[in-house]
């Protein structure tokens, strides 16, 4: 097996408390022919300074200082900057297992396949860290591109985000992420899933996907967060058009991320989009409720919302 120079972009903004950490998981991995970018993102917490220590400790660092652009401008400036064969990326808040390169290096190479997926976990502080393992070769998964769109829109052992994936860097010749939106990993990953013929996947648990309050998947409404439901919409529409058999998978992946969206709304001033998420909640609803490949806890939702929006938001806050 070959050992290629692997890119990792790490894009950082004010996250002092927890980059020790994320830098210090990619630097003790098994797989050492990598090539590190962090990326400070305009932080003002001394992100900066911490990032161009890290690049005295180890040679294999490079650190990338720009004003602040939000996620998908430092992921940017990361591929332009990168030599790797492959790329992988990384948030700074999280961290990842020892194992996390070398399984995805492992299961590409193996299989010829030009991105490679494992599986993650949510993580809270203080919570014990699941104990990785290397690839196991009889759980390498290789789907053909609509089997891996089925895997991903049904949330079963793939997701949409950019992390938890290794790419062949050519992949992004043309493709970057949109700059200036939120939830930018949904109308990139499946730019980049067109331009191969298979995927590889693992099951292994390599990614460590921090929760904290402050993060954009917890926090609180605001109109951006409609960002989610305009990408999520727009993928759908392309798996409709392009893979009629997986409309009703991608019907259920927009209920889902609608459902998230809905219920952040605490507002009265965001009347409007309470009202048009509860619409499509209802417009979808049948076909997610009678979806045997959705998961349980869509299809209960569905059901669930019969009953009205108040008990469909009382059970979700509950399940929360």
């Amino acid at each position: 097996m070959r050992n290629p120079l692997v890119s990792i972009v790490i894009p950082v903004y004010n996250v002092k408390k927890y980059l020790n950490r994320c830098v210090d998981s990619v630097i003790a991995q098994t797989y050492s022919t990598l090539e590190i970018i962090l990326v400070d993102d305009g932080s003002t917490d001394g992100c900066g300074a911490v990032c161009d220590n890290y690049k005295k400790l180890d040679s294999r660092i490079e650190v990338i200082h720009k004003k602040n652009g939000g996620l998908s401008d430092a992921r940017n400036a990361g591929l332009d900057k990168i030599i790797g064969e492959y790329v992988i990326f990384i948030d700074s808040d999280d961290f990842v297992s020892p194992y996390y390169v070398e399984n995805l290096v492992e299961i590409v190479q193996r299989t010829g396949c030009k991105i490679g997926c494992s599986w993650f976990v949510n993580y809270y502080e203080g919570c014990a860290i699941v104990v990785p393992t290397l690839v196991d070769d009889n759980k390498i998964k290789v789907y053909s591109r609509e089997a891996f769109y089925d895997q991903m829109l049904h949330q079963q052992g793939v997701e949409v985000s950019a992390w938890g994936k290794i790419y062949y860097s050519k992949l992004f010749d043309g493709v970057r992420y949109p700059v200036g939106k939120l939830y930018e990993d949904i109308p990139t990953t499946y730019l980049l899933v067109e331009k191969v013929d298979n995927i590889a996947v693992i099951p292994n648990v390599d990614y460590f996907y921090f929760q904290r309050k402050q993060s954009i998947s917890k926090s609180s409404f605001n109109v951006r967060k409609m960002d989610a439901i305009v990408h999520m919409g727009k993928f759908m529409d392309f798996i409709v058009l392009h893979y009629p058999n997986l409309k009703n998978a991608a019907i259920s992946r927009y209920f889902s991320v609608v459902c998230n969206i809905l219920f952040l709304i605490n507002d009265k001033k965001y009347k409007e989009q309470k009202k048009f998420l509860w619409s499509e909640v209802k417009k979808y609803r049948s076909v997610v409720l009678f979806d045997k490949g959705a998961r349980k806890k869509n299809r209960m939702a569905a059901l669930i919302s019969y009953f009205g929006y108040g008990t469909m938001r009382r059970v979700y806050k509950i399940q929360k």
